[in-house]
């Protein structure tokens, strides 16, 4: 296969990263068509990415294009009816997280996927960030000993979309905002969580609250592992600084930290002894790189007939983190762990 022909479903903001990463960055993909529910944004995004074909209907490009696979960038309630379309015709798929709203929708995605045989790729691009993959090395060739604490740290400078504020759409702001985090602590550990625990509050968000009683906008979920290290998450929006992702991994012979606040542009310093320099703004520009890098994974898996990754059953595994750091919010007190893995 020369080119790996795409239709990229959801022109919003992640989907457009990796629309312009199609078009732009990788030579051995096409995009084929754009499809979005705005017929106007559809329209839009076409002619910004140079795409002769949108739609608002993915049956319609579907039955008229010839494609190879689907990548999914459109909101989190709407995954599982564009994943079944697409594999019951035969399509790849590479899905932006998280991968489902319930493990319930996620279980049913995973068993999709399982019995139509495509190739899946949930869109946990930090996999593909240079540092944290240099830093997932080090773990696995024992350079700091064993693991003792890891701690991931996603904070975002806005408020997230107003749709977001309905966990029966988003799966809460723990899923939306730091469903990386998640699959990260998840990765370097390798473990089952033995239980996980959350607190949350909603300190900047009043008008949220009043259609969404438990809509939280920060939290703090703290995960001990079986057999394995404690896991910590921390994130929120707005914090209005910067957009905030780092990590801190502790061992029994040293320490990893991956990530900084500070922005690429220069420093400055004054003479009354203070230092001045940009944040990163956006997460699209934090992880510019990973966001390349894990479609061309998939790509290469694609041509070679190789296991995408991170796979179904990651994203899975995410969202059950999720449900239950909810159920411990809603019973205030740690919830052992006894879900699928």
């Amino acid at each position: 296969m020369e080119k790996v022909r795409f239709v990229l479903v959801g022109a919003g903001r992640a989907g457009m990263v990796h629309g312009r990463n199609l078009t732009g960055y990788i030579p051995e993909a096409e995009l084929v068509a754009i499809v979005d529910i705005d017929e106007s944004r559809a329209r839009q995004s076409a002619e910004e990415a140079g795409v002769k074909k949108y739609s608002t209907s993915l049956d319609d490009i579907l039955k008229k294009e010839d494609v190879d696979a689907v990548c999914i960038g459109s909101l989190t309630f709407t995954h599982r009816e564009i994943i079944e379309k697409a594999a019951r015709a035969g399509k790849h798929v590479f899905s932006e997280k998280p991968l489902a709203q319930t493990p319930e929708e996620a279980k049913k995605i995973k068993e999709i996927v399982d019995q139509t045989g495509i190739k899946f790729q949930i869109g946990f691009m930090r996999r593909y960030d240079p540092a944290i993959r240099k830093a997932y090395q080090m773990v696995q060739d024992g350079i700091i000993g064993d693991l003792v604490v890891i701690k991931s740290t996603g904070r975002g400078p806005g408020l997230p979309p107003a749709w977001i504020w309905d966990r029966s759409k988003s799966g809460g702001m723990l899923a939306e905002v730091s469903a990386h985090d998640i699959d990260s602590v998840l990765w370097f550990t390798g473990k089952k969580p033995e239980r996980i625990y959350m607190e949350a509050k909603n300190f900047k968000s009043p008008q949220a609250s009043e259609k969404f009683p438990d809509f939280y906008d920060h939290y703090i979920v703290t995960i001990p592992f079986q057999d394995g290290p404690l896991g910590s998450i921390d994130g929120g929006c707005p914090v209005g600084y910067a957009y905030d992702g780092r990590m801190e991994i502790l061992g029994t012979k040293g320490m990893i930290r991956i990530g900084t606040t500070e922005g690429n542009g220069p420093v400055l310093m004054t003479l009354d002894k203070k230092a001045i320099c940009d944040t990163h703004d956006a997460w699209r520009n934090r992880f510019k790189e990973g966001y390349l890098e894990e479609m061309k994974s998939f790509i290469r898996c694609i041509q070679k007939d190789e296991k995408p990754e991170p796979s179904v059953i990651d994203g899975f595994r995410a969202v059950q983190v999720v449900e239950y750091a909810h159920r411990s919010i809603k019973q205030q007190k740690p919830i052992n762990f006894d879900g699928e893995w």
